[in-house]
């Protein structure tokens, strides 16, 4: 009866384990993320660069498009999943487990309970709770732009507020403790946050920094793509900040959100919006590969599916250059 016991436990772990091991074998694609939302999410964003119709492609579609195995599944406000309870009764599947499903190609997944500009928080992480326990792919939880309530004071310098307390973080790890597996929390860091003398940056309180013990991996953004000649500078920044066990992860973008196009700029639709320039690809795109084999970052994250299908330059340079690089071993 022992022995038998002893086998069926091993058959029932062989999966997680084999999942384990390949999560961590050493090649460059294993460390890829895309940064994943509902289809369409950023099509208002893109408009105002005169991009119109918005994208089709969704998050499972663009990361098998650029050949990433891993995702972080965001979402706003307006395209939230309904709580499972209020389709559980009418629905053959929910809308979160339909989306499950649709991941279940996938490596690794991380769904955010905060999602872009703050909203979601902890509401969000039972059902995440629930679809950890059902797929083993679902290996934590992602908080984007984690200062919410940002405003601007009359002397032109922004205000905001975390995302989350101290004790709802407390909370949420609890929650995620229900899985029964090791489960990260992930969460977005801007580079403007971490320059008290950028133009951009938030004075936050309680400080941004007094969260930092409660994440796993800090995922760090450039959101103009001008400042990613600092990105040294900052990643160092970020570097002296961090709890000593936690883990920094390259964000990279395709689009730049308030970015101006110099040939645009005659056209009176135009508004503002262009690609991250090639160069600037490149750089960051360098950086974060010499990082990642250094082990100074342990996740690269590029943003976003919906960017891939609407004829950017930064999209197929991008698959070009993980198809470069993604077979490389990292030796570490």
């Amino acid at each position: 009866m022992k022995h038998t016991l002893t086998i069926l436990i091993a058959l029932l772990l062989a999966p997680l384990a084999a999942h384990s091991q390949q999560a961590a074998s050493g090649i460059v694609r294993d460390h890829l993320w895309l940064f994943g939302c509902p289809p369409g999410g950023d099509a208002d964003y893109l408009e105002n660069a005169g991009i119109r119709g918005g994208s089709r492609m969704t998050p499972v579609e663009g990361a098998h498009w650029l050949g990433i195995r891993n995702l972080l599944f965001v979402t706003q406000d307006w395209n939230r999943p309904p709580a499972q309870w209020s389709e559980a009764k009418w629905k053959a599947k929910t809308t979160m487990e339909q989306w499950a499903i649709s991941f279940e190609s996938l490596q690794r997944v991380n769904w955010a309970a905060v999602g872009s500009s703050g909203g979601g928080g902890l509401k969000t992480v039972p059902d995440i709770v629930t679809l950890a326990k059902k797929y083993p792919n679902f290996t934590g939880i992602y908080l984007d732009d984690f200062i919410k309530d940002r405003n601007k004071r009359p002397d032109g310098t922004f205000t905001g507020k975390p995302a989350l307390t101290e004790a709802e973080l407390k909370a949420m790890r609890e929650q995620l403790a229900k899985v029964g597996r090791p489960m990260d929390i992930w969460t977005t860091i801007y580079t403007y946050d971490l320059d008290p003398q950028h133009a951009d940056y938030t004075q936050c309180e309680p400080p941004l920094v007094d969260s930092m013990k409660h994440f796993d991996v800090l995922v760090l953004w450039t959101w103009q793509s001008a400042d990613l000649r600092d990105l040294e500078k900052n990643l160092a920044r970020l570097e002296a900040l961090k709890p000593k066990t936690t883990r920094i992860a390259l964000g990279i973008y395709l689009w730049d959100y308030t970015g101006i196009d110099e040939a645009q700029k005659a056209n009176p639709t135009y508004r503002w919006g262009k690609p991250v320039p090639l160069d600037l690809m490149e750089h960051q795109c360098g950086l974060g590969l010499k990082w990642l084999k250094e082990g100074r970052v342990s996740e690269l994250v590029i943003l976003a599916n919906t960017h891939l299908d609407l004829g950017i330059n930064t999209a197929p340079w991008m698959r070009d250059w993980i198809r470069k690089h993604g077979d490389e071993k990292l030796n570490r």
